[in-house]
């Protein structure tokens, strides 16, 4: 999957995706994770997610990735706060502003090692195809500090009933993915709420990994 088909997504605004409040599941679990304030947290492909300023007001240092620089644009413009002037960072465009920073280009060119305490995935991992999946686990896997924590969002349905993005990605599969390095604990799962999933009688389940 080319990082045009996101640009195009959002080009098109076709982002169902984005959800217009925080995710229920980082209000209710996030705690069970134990961050304490000043720590960091990652986002990947995080879009312009409102969970960015939830971690934020959490008290935790939040670093975004994000293809589309309209998406962080418009981040900034949604929620009436001040666009930081753009810094160019090697291949990526950092966007800094106090504790939160954005960084706009492809996260697979990403590799900062041992960086992070915790990683928030809600809709980064169910975006990629199967193929693309272990080169995206093996960033988080390098990046997140020896006993950092996950908050895993995921969907598991039958494939076969609808094209993916969002893709079903079973606990068998974050198992196959995760189980070598991370401890991995499932905390809930339930019908998904999202009109499309719904129609297929997805499941939406919630994970706490911990590096081992």
């Amino acid at each position: 999957m080319e990082p045009k088909f996101w640009i195009e997504r959002w080009e098109e605004g076709s982002t169902a995706f984005h959800q217009k409040d925080f995710h229920e599941f980082l209000v209710k679990y996030w705690s069970k994770l134990g961050a304490q304030p000043g720590q960091r947290v990652l986002v990947p492909l995080c879009g312009k997610s409102l969970d960015l300023l939830w971690l934020r007001q959490a008290g935790l240092k939040v670093h975004g990735f994000e293809l589309y620089e309209k998406a962080i644009e418009a981040f900034f413009d949604e929620n009436t706060l001040p666009k930081p002037e753009p810094k160019k960072r090697g291949v990526f465009t950092d966007y800094v502003s106090g504790d939160l920073e954005l960084s706009c280009g492809d996260f697979f060119e990403f590799a900062e090692i041992e960086q992070y305490d915790f990683i928030y995935d809600r809709a980064a991992l169910v975006a990629l195809p199967k193929e693309m999946r272990r080169s995206y686990v093996d960033k988080l896997t390098a990046a997140l500090k020896p006993g950092g924590k996950q908050l895993l969002i995921s969907f598991d349905y039958d494939q076969s009933k609808m094209e993916g993005p969002p893709f079903s990605v079973s606990t068998k599969d974050i198992e196959t993915l995760y189980s070598q390095r991370f401890s991995i604990k499932t905390i809930e799962t339930r019908l998904a709420k999202e009109p499309k999933l719904a129609a297929v009688q997805s499941k939406e389940t919630v994970y706490i990994l911990e590096k081992l």
